[in-house]
């Protein structure tokens, strides 16, 4: 029969819902698990075509067992799951150090949170609608267009 799921994406990431990987065709008959290579009699998770008993879906760097309602990664055809994504795979602010999730400022290779730059003019902090209105000086600091 056939099992219809999406696919989300989470900005350049490939982020996934549990149980959400795309449409598949299920085989009638036993289906076996991509890591134990064992019988799945019920309940299985699919990702990437194939198959695996729930507690067998695990994180690729801290072993976890990924939560069905858990939202998850793929990392070279391996599922991560979302904390391990965060602090090893998504850029860092180069002012706080913290995981830049979503929209950000880069300049010169460097990655920062919005909120994290202020103007060197009116000491206001960044938003992200004002993207456009961001100058950077010869100096490399940020200032509003409109503070110029």
């Amino acid at each position: 029969f056939r099992h219809d799921c999406s696919l989300s994406y989470y900005n350049e990431y490939k982020s996934y819902l549990r149980f959400n990987t795309k449409t598949a065709i299920m085989p009638e008959g036993p289906k076996m698990c991509y890591v134990c290579r064992e019988d799945i009699p019920n309940h299985w998770v699919i990702f990437q075509d194939n198959f695996y008993h729930q507690d067998c879906f695990t994180c690729l760097v801290c072993k976890r067992v990924i939560d069905a309602k858990e939202t998850f990664y793929e990392k070279d055809g391996v599922p991560v799951c979302h904390r391990c994504q965060t602090k090893n795979y998504v850029e860092k602010c180069g002012v706080c150090q913290e995981p830049i999730i979503g929209n950000r400022l880069i300049y010169d290779k460097v990655h920062f949170h919005y909120t994290c730059r202020n103007c060197k003019k009116c000491g206001q902090p960044f938003k992200e609608d004002e993207h456009d209105s961001i100058r950077i000086l010869e100096n490399k600091d940020f200032v509003h267009e409109a503070c110029k």
